[in-house]
């Protein structure tokens, strides 16, 4: 059975329990975490009422300092990861163009040695009938079909039929010159996108790297500070994790009602900008428990779950491996030229589903299972097994293509299986990371290499691209 992981920020549970406002700054450089009070100083606030609520607020802060930084680390890990898919798309698109003139280059080669024969035979038939100059030696002399276009091409006594066949011969052999050199083209093509994939993987690999000693040691600072605030109220960290869960998605909610303003019945989205600040974090509990029953099924604003369970902690991740090739690559779309037509709302539901079975499995920069992800490799294969197409694997590509079949809704219009699309500037150019929303304020996704796949309330909801793509059901 797969287990869930529990992220940096179940600590914040302390923080919406207290009622104090949340803000999350993605951009900017990192702060120095505040000095945490000592357990010799919470055991003496836990005797003094006075003195408890300004140690749990020197916590609070402390913990939201540590999540901020795991924010920043989220963010730098999933930009990395998108630079290595393009690549990677780009080096596929590169090889698929080499297979197809391959491909053309061995139908041309076999239709220019059938014209050369006909010459062959044209050389044979005139010297026996005495064709002028035309003689059996040009076929012992003639190096290849080549030299012997061009000698048959010096005679001087070609009848109407003689020159036909020699003009097609010529162009069928030039079709062969043609795609010879475009094939040549495209191998270099393809070196250069292979050498930028290999680059762009071993930095995303790096950047998680780096991020992973970062965030691990967060994590422990984290777990101490919770524990101590546990002791300090009197609850356990599993009561706060639970409540945190359901108050963050609730907090994502009301951001995100409030990115939107609705004008005459007709709603309107204003871009994120990609430097705003936002009450969701990128690093919450695993598999919160708080998805309805049927998700595929409902329409505008999802239900309110119940308070979710608590979620396993996972075991200190490995630093990533670099791979001299990449993981996977990525399925180059195809853009249809008229939408097709929408499937049934249970398709959602099915897609929900899908992704939700892999949580507990690992990220890997290009990864589209069977058990390890990236974020666009996770949707573009749960809808895949309801039999839509995404348009590829890369968050870019996704966007577009269903931007190209007309099935974007406004982010205010979201349901359960729509594709959220998060971005650095607000605009399709920066999109670095996609999801699945599962319910009020929830979403499925592939997070990091830290993380791997789970279930969490909605993070950063100002950096959300302000339209939602819906694979199937009702627009």
């Amino acid at each position: 059975m797969k287990h869930s992981a529990r992220t940096l920020s179940c600590g914040m549970a302390v923080v919406a329990v207290l009622g104090i406002g949340l803000s999350v700054v993605i951009a900017g450089p990192a702060q120095a975490a505040p000095s945490a009070p000592s357990w010799d100083d919470v055991r003496a606030a836990k005797a003094d009422t006075a003195q408890a609520q300004s140690t749990v607020d020197e916590l609070s802060d402390r913990l939201q300092t540590l999540q901020d930084a795991a924010d920043r680390a989220q963010v730098v890990e999933l930009q990395a990861g998108q630079k290595y898919a393009l690549a990677s798309s780009e080096q596929q698109d590169a090889q698929a163009t080499l297979d197809d003139l391959t491909a053309q280059a061995k139908r041309a080669k076999s239709k220019a040695d059938d014209s050369a024969e006909q010459v062959a035979g044209l050389v044979v038939e005139l010297s026996r009938t005495g064709g002028g100059d035309l003689s059996t030696t040009m076929l012992i002399d003639a190096r290849d079909s080549k030299d012997l276009l061009y000698r048959v091409g010096t005679m001087s006594h070609l009848s109407e039929r003689s020159a036909t066949v020699l003009a097609q011969a010529r162009a069928d052999q030039n079709t062969v010159d043609s795609i010879a050199a475009q094939q040549t083209a495209a191998t270099t093509a393809l070196a250069k996108a292979t050498d930028a994939t290999k680059r762009a993987l071993d930095d995303a690999n790096d950047t998680a790297s780096s991020a992973q000693a970062r965030v691990q040691k967060e994590q422990e600072q984290q777990d101490e500070v919770l524990q101590q605030l546990a002791f300090l109220k009197g609850t356990s960290v599993a009561t706060e994790t639970a409540y945190w869960n359901a108050q963050q998605a609730k907090q994502a909610e009301a951001q995100l009602a409030s990115q939107t303003t609705t004008t005459g019945g007709t709603t309107s989205t204003t871009p994120s900008t990609g430097t705003g600040t936002g009450t969701g974090t990128g690093t919450a509990p695993t598999n919160p428990g708080t998805a309805p029953t049927n998700p595929g099924a409902g329409t505008g604003t999802p239900a309110k779950p119940s308070t979710p369970s608590t979620p396993a902690k996972p075991s200190t991740p490995s630093t990533p491996a670099k791979p001299s090739t990449p993981v996977t690559t990525p399925t180059t779309p195809t853009a249809p030229t008229t939408p097709t037509a929408p499937s049934t709302p249970s398709k959602a539901a099915g897609a929900i589903a899908y992704a939700r079975a892999q949580i507990g499995d690992a990220y890997v920069f290009g990864g589209a299972g069977p058990n390890q992800w990236d974020c666009s490799g996770l949707v573009m294969m749960a809808y895949s097994s309801q039999g839509i197409a995404t348009g590829g694997h890369n968050v870019v590509w996704q966007y577009n293509y269903f931007k190209s079949i007309g099935r974007l809704v406004p982010l205010s219009q979201r349901q359960p299986g729509d594709i959220l699309f998060y971005s650095s500037n607000g605009s399709v150019s920066g999109a670095y990371h996609d999801s699945i929303v599962t319910g009020y304020g929830t979403m499925v996704e592939a997070a990091n290499p830290q993380r791997g796949v789970l279930e969490r309330a909605i993070w950063t909801p100002s950096q959300l691209l302000p339209y939602v793509a819906r694979p199937s059901g009702s627009l």
